[in-house]
């Protein structure tokens, strides 16, 4: 009954966040502005976008940034307060505490080895090799393959250690014959599959006892033996032994924690990465460690953090419940470092938080200019209140962009979590809904009207393609 009543008041908690029980004919509000939804529809109907909720969600979560970026101005609100600004730069405050504490803990990680070195490169943690390739067409008949092949295993019939290099000038892949034939190392997964199969089926000095078959064409593969490769591998062995430390000290503070992933998870931070601001006051666990756990909430503004060409919301999105679970995983993992740092005192220093307040102070006239909602400009001649000149600017910026008649002005993270934190705002989700309603109506009747006015029996008019530069 406790955790049925806990959902009920989450839910509730949820809908007050995003506006559900507002006026669906507001799509969003900033402070005292509103965003109608039919507004939002005829930006979205005419635009190339689909008709998607996620799609008038993300325009109408820019409209709110931006309007609360004007409120702060018309506010003469430069959120320079040294604890608005230490909130809003919490995500890179985190990274120089865990940087300093990984310093310490990680001391000695690169000569903890797991084994000899020609041991594990014969064990694949690198590899190496030459090879020569006979290349087949994608379009290539069965008889052009055939004879590919014969080719390749003529080629394989003559290959020894000794003049596999030489041979190498028989390969139909540019730079072979300069090269002997050489890849020189590499790491698991930088071939395809095919490929890496078969090497990893050779001893090193040994030569494949058949030809392999990839996309590519026919392959003789030589595995490099250690003993060509044995100083190029020492640096790749210290790297994986810090790899291998850190996932061994890693996996033993989630052990050690007692970490459970909700079964509910994977299903719910689909939804965050789709919606981060409508969980923003959601305190639902995705899992949970000993003396706390990951919130919703918390999630949401992980998500939020990475900068968007990371493309973590769309990746999440997509991504298999298996993997959004490992994503999970490691938020908690992050969680768990950051707990320790904690506990070691790691902190950033004066000069360094000095450096983030530097640029994150910089970064907010840069967004003012670029909407024209400087304070010193935000007058006109009919007195109007700072707050009401700065929305009509935001909203006249707001209409030039969607035209493409401005260029994009970014608001990053760190000064949305700032405005977001400090001002009131909600995105309506009866409002979204409301919004493809009337955008598919405007884009039907659009449609319908340049049908009827295109000449009978004449070829439809195609656009045109503006992707290419």
């Amino acid at each position: 009954m406790k955790s049925s009543r806990l959902s009920v008041l989450a839910l509730v908690a949820f809908a007050v966040a995003c506006g559900a029980a507002s006026n669906p004919d507001v799509a969003a509000k900033a402070g005292d502005q509103e965003l109608s939804s039919t507004r939002l529809a005829e930006i979205l109907a005419q635009s190339q976008a689909p008709l998607e909720k996620d799609v008038a969600r993300n325009i109408a979560e820019l409209w709110v940034n931006y309007q609360l970026v004007g409120l702060a101005a018309a506010n003469n609100d430069s959120l320079s307060d040294a604890k608005v600004m230490q909130e809003a730069l919490w995500s890179q405050i985190d990274n120089i505490r865990v940087k300093k504490f990984y310093e310490n803990v990680s001391k000695g990680w690169d000569s903890i080895s797991p084994g000899p070195d020609e041991q594990r490169y014969q064990n694949g943690e690198a590899l190496a090799a030459r090879h020569i390739l006979v290349k087949t067409d994608p379009n290539a008949s069965p008889e052009q393959i055939g004879a590919a092949k014969k080719k390749a295993e003529g080629i394989l019939a003559e290959a020894t250690p000794a003049n596999f290099a030489t041979l190498a000038a028989k390969s139909d892949e540019p730079g072979a014959k300069e090269r002997g034939g050489n890849l020189d190392m590499f790491g698991r997964g930088m071939m395809v599959p095919e490929f890496e199969k078969c090497l990893l089926l050779l001893q090193p000095g040994e030569i494949s006892k058949e030809v392999c078959q990839t996309s590519f064409g026919f392959h003789i593969i030589y595995r490099t033996p250690y003993a060509e490769v044995a100083e190029k591998f020492a640096p790749i062995a210290k790297q994986r032994n810090v790899a291998i430390a850190e996932s061994t000290y890693l996996a033993k503070l989630e052990t050690s924690n007692n970490v459970k992933i909700e079964a509910s998870a994977p299903v719910k931070a689909k939804a965050i990465a789709k919606n981060p601001l409508g969980y923003i006051k959601d305190n639902g666990a995705l899992a949970s460690y000993k003396g706390g756990s990951l919130s919703a909430s918390r999630f949401a503004q992980w998500v939020m953090a990475y900068p968007p060409q990371a493309q973590i919301r769309p990746q999440l999105v997509a991504a298999p419940d298996t993997l959004v679970d490992k994503f999970v995983k490691q938020i908690v993992r992050n969680e768990l470092v950051l707990k320790q740092a904690d506990s070691a005192k790691s902190q950033a220093d004066t000069s360094e938080l000095q450096v983030l307040f530097m640029n994150f102070k910089s970064d907010v006239p840069r967004v003012w200019a670029g909407l024209g909602v400087e304070p010193s400009k935000l007058t006109d001649s009919a007195n109007t209140s700072k707050p009401k000149v700065a929305a009509a600017r935001v909203d006249s910026f707001f209409n030039r962009l969607v035209k493409n008649e401005v260029p994009f002005v970014e608001v990053s993270y760190p000064l949305a979590h700032a405005v977001q934190t400090k001002y009131s705002f909600s995105i309506n989700e009866a409002g979204l809904d409301k919004v493809i309603e009337k955008a598919k109506t405007i884009r039907s009747s659009a449609d319908s009207s340049k049908a009827q006015a295109a000449p009978t029996g004449a070829a439809p008019v195609v656009p045109p393609d503006t992707t290419k530069k």
